[in-house]
């Protein structure tokens, strides 16, 4: 008995240090494979690709009272490459449609709807991480004034800067900090205007 035992410790412990022996040969190319492009060229952001995504995350005001919240945001996305740069900076340019949806949470929780147009930048690495950065502007109508003491209706400006990691040609994970102001541009009596600071994680589909 217990010289089967024994045997069955040995097998076992060969069994192990074989594993480790295996993932350890392919650890170094496994790591090289993450950082390389995927399929194909591996570059997602090619003249007339068109993005499809969503980026949700949370964040707070970056002023005091009375203007203090927190967010949680949901944004939905469009995008489509216009222009692809080979020399200097190489990367692309890329049109960007983003519904907004904010929940603004004050005294009363506000639910803002908008829409922004955003231009966005995508820096090649030949990799599979892509960094980018994006600003635009857009509308926004709540349904309590946002801030407290400010408006329903809001002008929107939006910047932000991120990275997004290739899955496969066609997938990307991506996470992003995202300045995010609502104001009305004084086109009312009183305007507070509230300045954001939201960290999102995002899923994009590449058709």
């Amino acid at each position: 008995m217990a010289t089967g035992k024994k045997v069955r410790r040995v097998a076992l412990a060969a069994l192990v240090l074989g594993g480790i022996w295996s993932w350890i040969g392919l650890a170094p190319a496994w790591c090289e494979e993450a950082f390389r492009e995927p399929a194909q060229d591996g570059w997602l952001f090619h003249d007339g690709r068109i993005e499809v995504g969503v980026q949700t995350g949370g964040g707070v005001a970056l002023q005091h009272d009375p203007r203090s919240a927190s967010v949680f945001a949901l944004l939905p996305r469009l995008g489509y490459v216009v222009y692809e740069v080979e020399h200097g900076l190489p990367g692309s340019l890329e049109l960007v449609a983003q519904p907004n949806y904010l929940t603004v949470f004050q005294q009363d929780t506000a639910h803002v709807f908008g829409l922004a147009g955003l231009v966005k930048y995508n820096f090649r690495t030949d990799t599979r991480f892509t960094p980018f950065a994006e600003m635009g502007a857009g509308v926004s109508y709540a349904t309590l004034r946002v801030p407290r003491a400010g408006s329903h209706f809001n002008f929107i400006l939006e910047a932000g800067v991120g990275l997004q990691y290739a899955l496969s040609d066609r997938y990307a994970l991506s996470f992003e900090w995202l300045y995010n102001h609502l104001s009305n541009a004084d086109i009312y009596p009183s305007n507070p205007g509230i300045n954001n600071s939201l960290f999102l994680l995002g899923f994009s589909a590449f058709y």
